[in-house]
């Protein structure tokens, strides 16, 4: 998990030099990025200045959902429609060609059509002949004229049932597959990072929590978080505008205020732009 192991190093990074500062201020900045990283755990912590957005545990699930079910889509239409029961192969003869379900006409003597077409052809099966309506109509269909001789599947148990074009359909239900794995394993792997992110924050807060009970009684804590939590937003998000950070992190850099856990702030903002697995 090379992108988990990059952002966890990085907040590990950036939390190091707080050691050697007042225990307040580290126990504040573990407990400020663990939130942060919790927080992007679960929902995603959407990057509008990278123009990136990034799903959080919950919407991984979601991106599991769907790719299982485009994975199933093949198994479903193919009962369905009866397609996966059409194993044998028979030679068969137009005998007619259904009107287009769309059509526009070009011309008085030429009509362009467009859309599905129904079929009905001639075969033999066994030494029984049968003249039958193709059980789906295409768009490959349309194409097809009376006389013309053709491969068709049907249902050996049902000759009856059959259908012409079956390789074409069996190739666009098979992107569905694949369309519907890739989507689940990349769920997958992000739901892993998405996870041991939560997993890494929640240390972190329980860290800071541990650290801050053994600071004298009536120590604050709750407005060098809160201003840590509010700094990252402005440097991740531009809420209030990028003149509002510069200054904090002036006045940070001069001591003049308390928010000694604020340089976490830029470190974990360019985490946001991680990379592509």
């Amino acid at each position: 998990m090379k992108i988990f192991s990059s952002l966890k190093n990085s907040a590990i990074k950036f939390l190091e030099p707080y050691k050697t500062k007042e225990p307040a201020t580290y126990a504040a900045a573990q407990q400020a990025v663990g939130a942060i990283l919790i927080t992007d755990g679960l929902i995603g912590i959407d990057n509008p200045l990278g123009g990136k957005k990034r799903p959080g545990i919950f919407g991984t699930i979601g991106g599991i959902v769907v790719g299982i079910i485009f994975m199933f889509i093949p198994i479903i239409f193919g009962t369905m429609s009866g397609v996966n029961q059409m194993t044998a192969t028979a030679s068969a003869t137009v005998v007619s060609v259904g009107v287009s379900t769309t059509t526009s006409t070009t011309s008085s003597t030429s009509t362009n059509s467009s859309g599905a077409c129904s079929l009905t052809a001639k075969y033999t099966v066994d030494g029984k002949d049968y003249t039958q309506q193709s059980s789906m109509s295409s768009s490959d269909n349309c194409s097809l004229t009376q006389g013309r001789t053709i491969d068709i599947k049907y249902n050996p148990d049902n000759p009856g049932s059959w259908a012409y074009g079956t390789q074409s359909l069996g190739m666009i239900l098979q992107i569905f597959f694949w369309a519907g794995l890739l989507v689940l394993l990349g769920s997958i792997v992000t739901f892993v990072i998405r996870l041991l992110s939560i997993i890494f924050g929640w240390k972190l807060i329980k860290d800071g929590r541990k650290n801050a009970a053994n600071l004298p009684a009536g120590t604050n804590l709750e407005t060098i978080i809160d201003e840590v939590k509010q700094n990252f937003a402005k440097s991740a998000f531009n809420f209030g505008g990028a003149s509002g950070v510069i200054s904090a992190v002036e006045n940070i850099a001069k001591g003049t205020t308390p928010q000694a856990s604020a340089p976490v702030i830029q470190p974990i903002a360019d985490k946001l732009d991680e990379p592509k697995i």
